[in-house]
């Protein structure tokens, strides 16, 4: 059984080979991608065993994932497949209006993953796993797909499973007012928070990280990582204030740094490093998804990361 388990919605990004406008755009590369799926490709990178609890549709889109996804060493036995749905799509728009960053546009509305539901989640699929990862993205999609995520966190709670959350708030998916009634809940009940300045404005009304972290962690999580882009990351536990900067690289695509900083923190907690260095091997795997487009295609695995700290300090 699988030692990373989580529950999402994989999907196909078609991503712009062109920066600009998509109205302009002719060519598009196909990814798999989704914050779950990125996640426990990036634990299989990292050495350890993962798997995803999902559903796709019984269509091409749907074949690609299950292919991929088994292809990269994730455990794709909890992912089902739809005959009614499709499989979701988005496409990533980049650098335009803003340089140096991406944006989405989803297809996604009625999907195969969002029918997702609490009695697609076995128990004791979670209960064999040491870690349950899961994000905000998942309760925004439908309210099977809520039930599902409670499904899951009642399970790894009672059963002593250790549980990272990310907060990944999606304004294109819903509002600010719903998502902080669902998410505030989850969150108290996470061993480990990441989340940003502007989803912590939207679940405790502060941006500031070093007063949003302690809002955060008196609802119950031990330790919460603030992800502040070209800033680097933040990790605020019990033991203090732990702090990372951000490497400089260029900049193609930023979509996906978030799941990959996230799944490599996870895998470093796991392996049983310090608060310090599982913050910078997981800003090693942040630096190095966005030098590419796609998301999971240069998720770093261990050698790797001493690899790329190596250059750096030989170039410092």
């Amino acid at each position: 059984m699988p030692e990373v388990v989580t529950l999402g919605e994989p999907l196909v990004q078609l991503n712009a080979v062109t920066t600009g406008p998509l109205r302009y755009v002719t060519y598009f590369e196909r990814h798999v991608a989704g914050a779950e799926a990125n996640v426990a490709v990036g634990a299989v990178r990292m050495g350890l065993t993962s798997g995803l609890i999902s559903s796709v549709g019984n269509d091409e889109f749907g074949k690609l994932i299950i292919q991929s996804l088994r292809g990269e060493g994730v455990d794709v036995t909890q992912i089902k497949t739809d005959g009614v749905a499709p499989t979701g799509v988005y496409f990533v728009q980049r650098g335009y209006p803003r340089p140096r960053r991406s944006s989405v546009l989803y297809y996604r509305s009625g999907s195969a993953a969002s029918r997702l539901g609490a009695d697609d989640v076995r128990a004791s699929y979670i209960k064999s796993a040491k870690w349950l990862h899961l994000t905000g993205i998942t309760p925004a999609l439908s309210g099977s797909c809520r039930d599902a995520c409670e499904r899951a966190f009642e399970i790894a709670r009672k059963s002593g499973i250790k549980i990272s959350f990310d907060t990944n708030i999606r304004p294109s998916l819903w509002n600010s007012r719903d998502a902080k009634s669902v998410l505030l809940p989850m969150v108290s009940r996470a061993d480990l928070l990441f989340t940003d300045p502007d989803d912590s404005r939207v679940l405790v009304g502060e941006g500031e990280p070093a007063r949003a972290a302690k809002l955060l962690r008196e609802r119950g999580p031990a330790t919460v990582v603030m992800k502040l882009g070209r800033e680097g990351a933040q990790a605020f536990t019990g033991k203090g204030t732990f702090k990372q900067k951000a490497y400089d690289v260029p900049v193609v695509d930023p979509i996906g740094a978030g799941d990959a900083f996230a799944a490599i923190f996870v895998c470093g907690v796991l392996k049983g490093w310090s608060t310090g260095k599982c913050l910078q091997a997981a800003a090693v795997a942040g630096a190095l998804v966005i030098t590419a487009r796609g998301d999971e295609e240069n998720i770093p695995s261990e050698p790797e990361i001493q690899e790329f700290l190596r250059d750096v300090k030989e170039n410092e």
